[in-house]
């Protein structure tokens, strides 16, 4: 089991669903049958929807602090670690597109946004760039930010969201869409 609950087969069959584009309309015996257990084991273990789709969070947030974890503890002033971190980003948006692409509004609002009317991303995945915006700001590598969580906000969206639409729907390849969206993104941050 993991943290919230739902034992990893499930998450894994939510992430083959999702993959699939088929989790937005799959009901829990869809979910079941996929993770090759019944509907009432699950109902007996508490995994529901909510919960599922918790658990896939987690998931995507360990895989994200698992790849930037280094890049922040690296070599180099702010800018350089932040432009590996969002090289890190891009490729991480590559391997999950098709998750990414799968799972409807109300599942990307769970996973991804906090509460209210102006959410920011969940702190789990902007944490990492709110530290290298900050760290920018004292090496005098990048600008100076008045809310560096929304400036965070702003760039893992533009980075994750431009890159997913430029890859999947323009069909650019993974190193053209990476240089484009990363390079506009640095040039906007320079001090």
């Amino acid at each position: 089991m993991m943290e919230t609950g739902v034992s990893r087969g499930v998450v894994a069959a939510a992430r083959r669903l999702a993959e699939r584009g088929a989790l937005a309309g799959a009901s829990m015996a869809d979910v079941a049958h996929e993770a090759g257990i019944t509907r009432v084991t699950m109902y007996r273990r508490g995994e529901t929807r909510a919960a599922i789709v918790a658990a896939l969070r987690d998931e995507l947030v360990r895989e994200e602090r698992d790849l930037l974890l280094p890049v922040l503890s690296g070599e180099g002033d702010a800018r350089t670690r932040l432009t590996k971190a969002l090289n890190a980003l891009c490729a991480t948006t590559d391997a999950r597109a098709d998750l990414l692409s799968g799972l409807d509004d109300a599942a990307l609002n769970v996973i991804y946004h906090g509460e209210g009317d102006e959410a920011l991303t969940r702190s789990e995945f902007i944490g990492p760039l709110v530290r290298l915006l900050r760290d920018g700001e004292l090496d005098g590598s990048l600008r100076t930010f008045p809310d560096p969580e929304q400036a965070a906000t702003v760039l893992y969206t533009q980075i994750s969201y431009t890159y997913l639409h430029l890859r999947r729907e323009h069909r650019w390849a993974a190193e053209r869409t990476t240089a484009a969206v990363i390079d506009m993104a640095i040039d906007g941050l320079r001090p």
